[in-house]
């Protein structure tokens, strides 16, 4: 009207995105807030007359409707002094959860109040879901903490520890820091300080650091891990593990390969001096085999001929058996390949010191050993070389 008579324009209002839900009775209302909370969509507001005849009041209402859902923010409206303030508050206690609208009322009112109070509750629903969030998150944190078997500290730049959980299991007597005492009474000065000196690092650079820690002990060297991310400005978190059995298998495992090298140095020395070759002229060369022979020594008796024959230029190479007890029908077959691998090479192959047992085992093998000579001694064999050339 104002707008109509004397010009300008006529402001308008927001439109504000509020559902609404009316109840002529508390006992209602008490029901849909009810339906409400059951289906996860609450109520943020009430705005509840103080006499509703014949049922509850207004008070009552609002207790009843409390019960049922705390969170709710409330507006008694009364146009009377029902009750007074000291009655209102013995009713429903001394709370930011409602105010009191007295009538008439201005609808500029009830629209402030409207956006007030339901934003106070959103935020209180955002605070409650975020605290939901947080300890959700801090108990998972808890759950991982407590279930690393690490020592877990917080030290600070100085190098004091700040807090301290135990490692679990047989490692947690290992090591016990206290709050408020400086790392080198457990470590001792060097470790203290080598512990203080990453803890800036990590601080300083934002870079998690990974080392190792060695203390000796009575009963031996102990190693721990550790891990150090800084927190803040000041302080950092520290994950100390002991690795101690870890580096023991370690070195045991070192020291196992070490052995096992050795005596493979070994085998192939003994292999080599099993198999030596003798050379008695320029041209002739002998190769003793003495004991059990097996088809690794065989191997390194070929490689150790044909070698020889080529480094020397050697047209006779006799392979003396007279210190070998017994051949089996493997062994008889690596002395032919033997044989044959020397004539490609131009050089002949002579056996000399055969036993009978071992004569009847060559003989088996037939016509495998057709081209290679035989000598009954090495002299005769020797003797027998020499006068071909």
């Amino acid at each position: 009207m104002e707008a109509s008579i004397f010009g300008g324009h006529t402001a308008t209002l927001p439109v504000l995105g509020f559902e609404l839900s009316f109840a002529s009775q508390g006992a209602e209302a008490l029901e849909k807030v009810r339906q409400a909370r059951d289906v996860a969509a609450p109520y943020a507001l009430a705005f509840v007359d103080m006499r509703m005849p014949p049922g509850w009041d207004g008070l009552e209402t609002l207790t009843h409707l409390w019960a049922e859902d705390p969170t709710l923010q409330a507006v008694i409206c009364s146009a009377y002094s029902d009750h007074s303030w000291a009655e209102i508050t013995a009713k429903l206690g001394v709370t930011d959860r409602f105010l009191i609208l007295k009538k008439p009322f201005d609808p500029v009112e009830v629209r402030q109040i409207a956006c007030a109070l339901t934003e106070k509750w959103n935020q209180a629903e955002r605070s409650a879901h975020a605290e939901a969030d947080l300890r959700r998150s801090e108990a998972k944190n808890r759950g991982i903490l407590e279930a690393l078997p690490d020592a877990l500290l917080v030290v600070s730049r100085d190098g004091v520890c700040r807090d301290f959980k135990p490692a679990r299991g047989a490692a947690a007597s290992v090591l016990a820091f206290r709050p408020g005492e400086p790392i080198s009474a457990v470590f001792g000065t060097e470790l203290g300080a080598q512990m203080a000196e990453h803890v800036g690092l990590a601080i300083d650079t934002g870079h998690a650091q990974l080392f190792e820690l060695r203390r000796e002990e009575e009963t031996g060297s102990r190693h721990f891990e550790a891990r150090v991310a800084g927190i803040d400005a000041e302080e950092s978190l520290v994950l100390l593990r002991d690795v101690t059995e870890e580096r023991r298998r370690d070195e045991a495992m070192k020291l196992q390969r070490a052995r096992e090298d050795a005596m493979r140095a070994q085998t192939e020395t003994l292999l080599s001096i099993s198999t030596p070759l003798i050379p008695i002229t320029d041209d002739i060369v002998v190769m003793p085999l003495v004991g059990e022979l097996e088809p690794s020594r065989m191997q390194q008796a070929q490689e150790t001929l044909l070698q020889g024959i080529v480094a020397r230029g050697a047209r006779v190479a006799i392979l003396d058996v007279t210190g070998v007890p017994r051949v089996t029908p493997e062994i008889a077959d690596e002395i032919v390949r033997i044989a044959q691998s020397a004539r490609l090479l131009g050089a002949d192959v002579m056996l000399t010191g055969i036993r009978p047992e071992v004569a009847r085992t060559l003989v088996a093998l037939g016509q495998g050993f057709s081209g290679l000579s035989t000598q009954r001694t090495l002299q005769s064999g020797i003797a027998f070389a020499m006068g071909r050339r």
